[in-house]
This record gives structure tokens, sequence and C-alpha cells, in this order.
């Protein structure tokens, strides 16, 4: 006999006689415990049998209409408790909606984005920029040295600005500050007022204006093409000032050192340059030619000539064997 049919023989009984006693009834059709429970359970589930603590074995068998009305009415009721839960739900939606997304949208135009496409559009952003500025223009300049054209220009721009007291810092790749008119145009930079460093890398082409607007270049969509982003809002223009202090903490000042400083004198004291020990963390991390020599802002000629240098001085047979001596003489500790 399975669960169903001791199911409709106990309701059978609890029909006949509203005093049915468990135990008669699992002692008279040999049910185990575990088998009277499973019908049990069934009739509970199906509302057959309803709980009734007054009554001698704690249950009340009603009609199948009456079951079946319970049930329905058990159903209806949490339809509407979970209709009424949604209703809530819809009016709470409703009201962040109309209470927090206006503040949400005041946050989201704090920051603006723009990208300009050629040239002649960034030139005239540049020229917007520096009109704008109010206290400090920052700026990296990675790669290599600009046109001598476009330098002169630069010249100008920053002069205009220096005369209005604003305060401009930056700092080049040590590479194009050897660049002859470079070289000419940092200097007459530093002298207008501006602070010039060089470095041998840096992360990105950058400029910053005051505290709420930043330029740095935009993915190409054309081969060749000249884009940049012009973002504003003081938190992300508050990161990128971040990183620009970040690489002029690491900076030397124009002239110090970098790739015009004396090479030093063969011998058995030869130490590497700024420029060697660059070069030496970035064959560490494994960079192409190709790679290093756009971040040094110089040919691939160059960088493989400064990588022979280098292991010839350290009578390396490898690039590999090169970066594991430097790393023993402590080249690369500091």
């Amino acid at each position: 006999m399975d669960a169903r049919t001791r199911a409709q023989e106990l309701y059978r009984i609890a029909l006949d006689d509203a005093a049915w006693r468990p135990d008669a009834v699992t002692g008279s059709h040999g049910w185990s415990d575990t088998e009277f429970a499973e019908a049990l359970r069934l009739l509970q589930r199906l509302g057959l049998f309803s709980p009734a603590p007054e009554s001698r074995n704690g249950w009340t068998a009603l009609a199948p209409d009456t079951a079946l009305r319970n049930l329905l009415l058990a159903e209806e009721e949490h339809t509407e408790a979970l209709l009424g839960s949604v209703r809530r739900t819809r009016s709470a939606l409703a009201q962040v909606v109309a209470d927090f997304q206006p503040v949400h949208a005041r946050e989201l135009s704090a920051v603006r984005m723009e990208v300009v496409r050629g040239a002649a559009n960034v030139s005239a952003a540049l020229e917007d920029a520096c009109r704008r500025v109010e206290h400090e223009v920052l700026s990296l300049h990675p790669g290599r040295a600009l046109p001598a054209g476009m330098v002169e220009a630069g010249l100008e721009r920053d002069r205009l600005a220096l005369g209005r007291g604003v305060r401009i810092r930056t700092v080049h790749l040590s590479s194009a500050a050897a660049v002859p008119h470079m070289a000419g145009y940092l200097r007459r930079l530093g002298a207008a007022g501006a602070q010039v460093r060089t470095a041998h890398t840096l992360p990105l082409r950058l400029i910053v204006v005051d505290d709420s607007l930043a330029i740095v270049p935009a993915p190409q969509a054309v081969e060749g093409e000249i884009a940049a982003v012009v973002l504003r809002g003081e938190t992300l223009v508050g990161v990128l000032r971040g990183i620009f202090e970040h690489c002029w903490a690491g900076a030397a000042v124009l002239g110090e050192t970098g790739a015009s400083a004396p090479r030093a004198a063969a011998g058995d004291d030869w130490q590497p340059t700024g420029r060697h020990r660059e070069l030496l963390r970035m064959l560490e991390g494994g960079l192409t030619d190709e790679a290093m020599a756009r971040k040094l802002g110089v040919s691939e000629r160059t960088v493989r000539r400064l990588v022979s240098e280098l292991t010839e001085r350290l009578g390396a047979a490898s690039r590999f064997q090169a970066g594991v001596c430097a790393v023993r003489l402590g080249w690369l500790d500091d």
C-alpha cells in the first residue's frame, strides 16, 4: 500500500469516526509510525485534515469542497500579500527616482567629457584652456620631441599665462630635452618663470588646468589622427593631478641629469646613467625594443645601442644575464 492509498484509508476512517485514535489505526492496519505520518502529512497538505486541539486525536476531517475553498482562500491571501509588497516596492522606487535621481544627475553633470579630433581642434582646445587658467598648469610630455613650430606656439601661450601670474610646472622626457630645438625651448620656458623637470619615462601625455580641467590623448579613430579628451570635474581631475605629482616628485630639475648629462668615463668605476637604469627596469619587465623606444622617446636603434652598452659593460652574453648582473651590482636598488 502506497502513501496515497493509506491517506485515502485514513480519511475514510476519520469521516466514519471523529473519535479515531492513531494507535488504533496503526495497530489494526499494521502501519509503521512513519507510514502513518506520511498519510497524515498528505491529508494536511491537501487541506482535508485541519488541526483541532480540542478533539481526541487533534484533527478534524473536512469535506473536499471545504478543503478546496480553504486552499483557494489561502492562495488568494498569499497573492494579495505579494501584490501589496509589489505596490510598496513600486512606491519606494518612485520615491527614489523623484527624490534622489536629481541629486545623482547633478553629481554626474559635474564630470563632463568631450572628445576633440583633428590638429586644429586640439590646438583650439589648448588655446581655450590657456585662456581659462587662473592659478596653475601642470603637464607631462612623453614621446619624442614635438615639431619646432608647435613648440614655439606653445611657448607663446605659456608666456602669456606666466605674465598673468599663472604657475607652470612641466615634465619632459630627458631624451626629448636633448634635442636642440627642445633644449632651447625648455631653457627659455624656465627663464620665463616656469618650473621644468625631466624624466626618463612618463606614463601619459597630460595637461591639467587648475583643479577642474584636464586634457589627455584620445584613442585614434583614423591612423595618424590627433585626438584629445577634454575632462571637466574636480574629482577626476584630482586623480590626474595625483599622477602628475607622483611623476614630478621623481623627476630631475632641468640641467641636473638627463640625456644631456656627460657620460661617465670608461673604467671599472663606470656607473649607469638614469636612462640606463630605466632601460634595465624595462628589460626586467620584458618590454620589446619598440615599447622601450616609445617610453624613452628615442628610436629603436638607440635602444639597441644602449642595451649593447649595458651588456658590454657588464660582460653579459644576453639581455637576461645583463639584468641579473645589474641586480647583483645594486644598480636597480634605488
